[in-house]
C-alpha cells in the first residue's frame, strides 16, 4: 500500500470510530429513523453541492440504468436499512459492543459473495470467517 492509500485508510478509520460515539449522543434525543433521515439529508444537500461545484454532474446523468438500480439498492440496504438497525442498536445498546458486531458486515459480505458471485473460498479467508464469529461470541 502507498502512503496515499495509508493515510486515507487511517483517515477512514478515524472518522469512523469518532462516528458512533457522535451518532450516540445525537440518537439520545430523537428516534432511530429520524436520525436516519436527518444524517442521510444532511449528506444529500453536501453531495449535490459538491457534485454541481466540481462541474461532475455530466458524470451523473452519464450512468446507466442498471447501475443506477444496483446503487439505488445498495443504499436502501446499507443507508436506509443497515443505518436504521444500527441506529437502533447504538439508542439501545453500548457502542463499545454495537460497532463490532455491526463490523462483521464482511462476513455476510463473504458469504453472498460466495453463492452470488461464485467468488472462491480461500483458506484465509475461512480462517478469518473463524476469527470474525469467534469474536462476536466473546462479545455477546
Amino acid at each position: 500500500m502507498d502512503k496515499y492509500g495509508f493515510f486515507f485508510s487511517l483517515l477512514a478509520a478515524i472518522f469512523w470510530g469518532l462516528t458512533p460515539v457522535v451518532e450516540k449522543l445525537g440518537l439520545s434525543r430523537t428516534a432511530p429513523l429520524v436520525g436516519v433521515a436527518i444524517r442521510t439529508f444532511a449528506i444529500a444537500i453536501l453531495l449535490v453541492a459538491i457534485i454541481l461545484f466540481s462541474g461532475q454532474w455530466r458524470a451523473v446523468t452519464a450512468v446507466d440504468a442498471r447501475t443506477v438500480f444496483y446503487l439505488i439498492s445498495g443504499g436502501i440496504l446499507a443507508g436506509l436499512c443497515g443505518q436504521w438497525a444500527y441506529f437502533k442498536a447504538l439508542k439501545h445498546s453500548e457502542s463499545s459492543r454495537v460497532v463490532p458486531i455491526a463490523g462483521t458486515y464482511p462476513l455476510i459480505a463473504l458469504i453472498t459473495s460466495i453463492v452470488f458471485l461464485k467468488e472462491e473460498l480461500t483458506l484465509a479467508k475461512a480462517i478469518g470467517t473463524v476469527l470474525v464469529v469467534t469474536g462476536i461470541i466473546l462479545l455477546r
